[in-house]
């Protein structure tokens, strides 16, 4: 098994308003997905860009994950932002994210 860093950028629905309303609540269900495999699953950052429309906003998470290989680390944080996500997935614009997975060594 190896470490690889996963960070998945998935696009907010509703704006940053909308995204502020519910971001602690999904803050706190991401950390509750941290395991043996996936080590410490958080929100990195949140990216603002008015330009793709009024009040547009990224979600980047990030996580360690311990898999045979990277596409098991991917699956595996998919897994973890599914489930914190929870019944909102409608929140979230599935069609649009974008994936990451590195040696988390590299």
């Amino acid at each position: 098994m190896a470490r690889y860093l996963v960070r998945l950028t998935v696009p907010r629905r509703g704006g940053w308003r909308s995204w502020r309303a519910v971001s602690g609540t999904f803050e706190h269900r991401l950390a509750e997905q941290g395991s043996d495999v996936v080590l410490i699953p958080r929100i990195d950052r949140e990216l603002r860009d008015r330009g793709r429309g009024r009040d547009y906003v990224q979600v980047v998470v990030v996580a360690t994950v311990v898999a045979d290989d990277v596409a098991e680390a991917l699956d595996l944080a998919w897994w973890a932002f599914r489930e914190a996500a929870g019944d909102d997935l409608a929140g979230w614009d599935m069609a649009a994210v974008s994936a990451e997975v590195q040696p988390a060594d590299a």
